[in-house]
């Protein structure tokens, strides 16, 4: 601990009266916006997040009620429904670029029951600062530029070009009434571009987001988790019509972006119910999109394995940067 102390030590290298006046500064804001913080949250029911993922409380919100509830009720009608879903994984880097593998999948559902699935991919995509290669649409500048700054926003890029390329053909397709995508309609890099609402399909567009913060802290989940059966509230109107909603009594409630419904919002949220199967709430087509298009580890090892014979790269050893620099101090690994 003396080691430590002593390399620690700011003391002999800066001058310490401005470090106090920072520290100083930060402590009397924290009082000012105490007080406020306090009016906030006093007494409030609360979930402690963990490791960074998002948690829902048991029982829902016995505090946060807003709003009727309006209930979805079954449209017996049999239409087809289309669930697309997709993954991004990183497999390696050059001194130029980074190589990416990208895979979706769409699964079709009617009367209640999962009746097909597409795989398409996996499919290799190469991002350089000269250009992105492999993908199904150019992206813009400023999409790859955002691209080349972080991998994990690269890999969100990657999936929504895949993707919108599957809805624009799913939504263009007579044969199919209701298309659902796994995520908001309204991220800033969206799913929903204005091409779409010019199209001449009939086909309605749904968004279904796990993890929103309209779900996590709104008002409206209280009143729609403690409704008898499954039902709805309307947050937003537009263009993108957002709601609330749960399909199953018991389920979990969740958001729903709806973009150019044909009919009624309810009608089109009756359609779903009576088309699809639901476990927790979460559409049984959107869950079966989501499996095919995960990868396995040995999937992983195998798309790397065909990257080095395929293009004769040279693998060269490399180690953990976070581990080496931040050492056995980091909890975050």
């Amino acid at each position: 601990m003396r080691n430590m102390n002593n390399q620690l030590s700011v003391a002999t290298v800066v001058d310490m009266d401005t470090l106090h006046s920072l520290a100083k500064e930060f402590k009397q804001r924290f009082e000012v916006s105490s007080g406020l913080i306090h009016e906030k949250l006093a007494g409030k029911e609360f979930i402690f997040n963990h490791d960074g993922k998002d948690s829902y409380p048991f029982a829902g919100w016995s505090e946060a009620c807003d709003g009727e509830p309006r209930p979805i009720l079954p449209e017996r009608e049999h239409v087809t429904i289309a669930s697309t879903d997709s993954s991004c994984i990183l497999l390696g880097e050059s001194f130029e670029g980074a190589v990416y593998a990208v895979r979706a999948a769409v699964a079709f559902s009617c009367a209640g029951l999962v009746r097909g699935y597409l795989r398409v991919g996996p499919t290799i995509v190469y991002l350089s600062a000269k250009g992105a290669y492999g993908l199904p649409a150019e992206l813009q500048p400023f999409e790859l530029r955002v691209a080349l700054t972080d991998h994990q926003i690269a890999e969100r890029i990657i999936r929504n070009s895949v993707e919108r390329r599957i809805v624009a053909t799913l939504v263009g397709s007579p044969q199919i009434s209701i298309v659902m995508a796994d995520g908001s309609l309204k991220h800033p890099f969206e799913l929903y571009p204005l091409e779409l609402a010019r199209a001449d399909s009939d086909a309605c567009l749904v968004g279904f987001s796990k993890s929103s913060s309209l779900v996590a802290s709104s008002r409206l989940t209280g009143t729609v988790s403690k409704a008898m059966g499954p039902a709805f509230c309307a947050s937003q109107e537009g263009l993108v019509q957002t709601v609330v909603a749960k399909f199953s009594n018991d389920g979990l409630v969740f958001r729903l972006d709806v973009a150019r419904p044909v009919a009624e919002l309810q009608r089109v949220l009756g359609l779903i119910l009576h088309n699809d199967g639901f476990s927790v709430g979460y559409p049984e087509s959107l869950r079966v999109a989501h499996h095919l298009s995960v990868f396995s580890r040995s999937e992983d090892c195998a798309l790397k394995a065909y990257l080095a014979k395929r293009y004769l790269l040279k693998h060269l050893p490399a180690f953990g940067i976070r581990r080496m620099t931040l050492g056995g101090l980091s909890n975050s690994g």
